[in-house]
């Protein structure tokens, strides 16, 4: 992969329950450093969440690129959230998945 994706809430949580209200920290690195796809290009794609609004990327060094996304959990029938960011490029791009038991 020439990109890497890191998830993480700020609490570090292992659950969640429908209704509640989730900020997911997305940390993005390229690995190729001289990426000519910009990090607005990653695509997101999500699973038992509504997306309430995100961040811009913030570049945090070189090559480093971070955002938050806020969610709040549906009520489904769903026993899991599911949140995938991927790049697609001529060096393989990069796919990361963010899940958390709910």
């Amino acid at each position: 992969m020439a990109c890497h994706f890191e998830f993480s809430t700020p609490e570090n949580r292992k659950v969640c329950k429908a209704g509640e209200e989730l900020i997911i920290n997305v940390k993005l690195t390229l690995i190729h450093r001289n990426c000519k796809v910009a990090p607005q290009s990653t695509q997101f794609k999500y699973s038992g969440i509504q997306v309430l609004g995100a961040t811009d990327w913030k570049q945090e060094s070189p090559g480093i690129f971070t955002r938050q996304i806020k969610t709040k959990v549906l009520n489904d029938n769903k026993k899991k959230i599911m949140l995938s960011a991927s790049r697609t490029c001529d060096k393989d791009g990069g796919y990361g998945v963010f899940t958390l038991d709910k």
